[in-house]
Order: structure tokens, then sequence, then C-alpha cells
């Protein structure tokens, strides 16, 4: 983390209405818990944040760099990652439902029994994502 400091971090997250955190360098930052409900993070770098617990229901994290950040129980239901690089992300028991990872990278990354049921996952990159326990997509082809 670069550039903001604790309490900078704290104002930013306190602020009333969606955040606007468009390209924001949160690189190793601690957002354990954080509420990021619909913040728009597209482009950011989160990349080794601490984000276990945190709140990013639709949250807009296109092409956002969120690689070796940890995302333990996170909620990233119906959050936009497509183009994210998951790289090595810890993502055990995270909510992706109805998310968009279209084209994401999550090469190495942990998804033990995280939800990605009725996710968009054309595209993404899941060599060696670890899945065990994971509630998968359905293919619709085989309804």
């Amino acid at each position: 983390m670069a550039e903001l400091t604790r309490s900078e971090i704290y104002d930013l997250l306190n602020r009333p209405g969606p955040l606007w955190l468009v390209n924001i360098d949160l690189s190793g930052a601690n957002l354990v818990g954080a509420d990021l409900r619909g913040a728009d993070l597209r482009w950011a770098n989160l990349s080794k944040a601490y984000l276990t617990g945190a709140d990013l229901t639709g949250a807009d994290l296109v092409g956002a760099n969120l690689s070796k950040a940890d995302l333990v129980g996170a909620k990233l239901s119906k959050a936009f990652l497509s183009g994210a690089n998951l790289t090595e992300a810890d993502l055990r028991r995270a909510d992706l439902s109805k998310a968009d990872l279209t084209g994401a990278i999550l090469v190495n990354a942990n998804l033990n029994e995280a939800d990605l049921r009725l996710a968009r996952m054309a595209g993404a990159d899941l060599i060696s994502a670890r899945l065990d326990g994971a509630r998968l997509p359905e293919d619709p082809r085989l309804k």
C-alpha cells in the first residue's frame, strides 16, 4: 500500500453511497470485513490485500489485480470480475454466485468450497485452481 494511510482508508470506506475507486492502489491493504458493496474498483490494484469476509456484492472489479489477495469468505455475489487477475488468490468459501468471471485469470487460485452457482466463467483461466467442494455453475447443455 504505497499511497494511502490507514486513516485515509478508514475515511474512504466510511463515506456514504457507493465508492468510486477506479485505478486505486490498495495493494497489501487491510480491508478485512470492509463494506464495498457496489464499489467501482475497475482496474484497481488489490494485490496481496486482506479482504477476508469483505462484502463486495455487485462491485465492479473489471480488470482489477487481486493476485495473492485473501478473499476467504468474501461476498462477491453479482460482482463484475471479467478480465480480473486472481492468480493465487485465496477464495475459500467465497460467494461468487452470479458473478461475471468472463476471461478472469484464476491460475493457482484456491476456490475450495466457493459458491460459483450461476457464475459466468467463459474463457476463465483455471489452470491448477483448487476446486474441492466448490459449488460449480451448471452446464445448461446438461438440462
